[in-house]
């Protein structure tokens, strides 16, 4: 208990800074200018009658894995909204993108940032949205909402739940700390067996392991004019993707492309950052190196004689995985944990990835038994890789191949959890 008790006293301490935070946050560029406030639980959007649905998800690799989720819910409860809380501008931009036609029932779907975890702001949140159901989403757990969530009486669920290794080993020290703040969910469901056997560890029970969102999601669309365009700019030529990368990660992406582009003059590189705010920097540090590189966010496309073009656009990941090439996913060559590879195996990419997939560490092993993935050590390893690739179409067609099928059978997940959270506010009703 001495750990939440701890936070909490911290949380106190820093409290009135937290503004100032925020403020600088905004003239960073890192905070939305217009909506900074909702994060101080201000100027928040009015509350719809009836009843609310409230659902967490921290960024945009959660939020992506949960809208089918939310629209299979808007449509089994007719007579329910969803507020949906994120805490990035990146999911924040992804939701305003959405339409009528890719989205029903829109009219139902709210979006708010979700305020920083002080308590007098939480309070606010909460009283002012007075929730029927909590949905949250994989792993993120702030102490003082969810206890004053559990105060309240609000039924929650945490839905598609991960507990990494480095998570676990954290929670393992300071086990009464994780009983009190995982306790504070009705239903726990599990994206894997791994977590679920973390969780026994921890003396939680009440889990149930329904799979993972992110093996369920739909197929990513794409503009066919767009397409159009960019494959008319490519005229054709070799093209290997860097996707949703991360910082310390681009330098060693642009080093493998100038050593691959001495055997293949032709090859393009599409660098794709995870957050597209970056591309500005990438960029600069491609011109640097002495490349020019045009930016997808400048409306402009790639050059004959452009050794490299940066993706710095959001929700364009199925159109640049359309483009038959090799993939190396990003995050993965440092350590942050890497990212899902599934929806470029949907869209039949040869993958390829580094040695940090922590975040996703049961799909990539999965992947890796149905010899759908090319492993690599470094960024050393990764030239040699994408060079054998290059130069051996039948194998690239053999590990899309590999991937796609593994892909395929892959699912469940999505129903599983709408089973559960129907069961769950069957019984809130009851």
């Amino acid at each position: 208990m001495l750990g939440v008790r701890a936070y909490q006293v911290g949380v106190t301490l820093v409290a009135p800074l937290l503004p100032v935070l925020l403020k600088r946050r905004v003239k960073s560029g890192r905070e939305d200018a217009a909506r900074f406030s909702e994060k101080m639980a201000r100027n928040m959007a009015p509350r719809p009658d009836g009843h609310l649905i409230w659902v967490h998800a921290a960024s945009v690799g959660e939020t992506r894995s949960v809208l089918p989720l939310m629209g299979d819910l808007l449509a089994a409860h007719e007579n329910s909204h969803i507020l949906l809380t994120t805490g990035t501008r990146t999911s924040a931009g992804l939701i305003a993108q959405l339409t009528p036609e890719s989205f029903a029932n829109i009219h139902r779907l709210t979006h708010q940032y979700l305020p920083l975890d002080r308590p007098r702001w939480v309070r606010r949140f909460l009283d002012h949205w007075k929730p029927q159901l909590a949905v949250f989403v994989e792993s993120e757990l702030w102490p003082n909402l969810l206890l004053n969530m559990r105060k309240r009486g609000i039924p929650a669920a945490l839905v598609n739940g991960r507990l990494s290794a480095p998570s676990f080993r954290f929670w393992r020290r300071a086990k009464n700390s994780a009983q009190r703040l995982f306790g504070c969910f009705d239903t726990l469901l599990a994206q894997d067996a791994l977590t679920a056997e973390r969780w026994d560890q921890l003396g939680l029970r009440g889990y149930v392991s329904t799979g993972n969102l992110k093996l369920d999601a739909p197929v990513l669309e794409v503009d066919a004019h767009a397409h159009l365009a960019l494959k008319d700019a490519l005229q054709n030529r070799p093209v290997w993707l860097a996707a949703s990368t991360h910082p310390g990660e681009d330098e060693l992406i642009a080093a493998c492309h100038e050593k691959l582009r001495a055997s293949y003059p032709e090859l393009l590189c599409i660098i794709i950052p995870r957050h597209p705010e970056r591309g500005p920097e990438i960029a600069a540090m491609l011109k640097a190196r002495a490349h020019g590189a045009a930016r997808r966010s400048s409306g402009a496309l790639p050059a004959p004689d452009d050794a490299f073009y940066v993706g710095d656009t959001l929700g364009e990941m199925g159109l640049f995985y359309r483009l038959d090439a090799c993939v190396f996913m990003g995050g993965s060559l440092v350590p942050h944990g890497g990212q899902n590879p599934l929806e470029a195996a949907r869209l039949d990419n040869a993958i390829l990835c580094g040695p940090h997939t922590a975040n996703f560490v049961s799909v990539y092993e999965a992947l890796s038994t149905d010899s759908g993935v090319v492993n690599v050590a470094d960024a050393h390893e990764l030239t040699a890789a994408l060079d054998r690739l290059l130069c051996a179409p039948e194998e690239r067609k053999q590990l899309a191949a590999a991937a796609q099928a593994h892909e395929a059978r892959q699912g469940g997940a999505r129903a599983s959890t709408l089973s559960a959270l129907n069961h769950l506010m069957a019984r809130a009703h009851a």
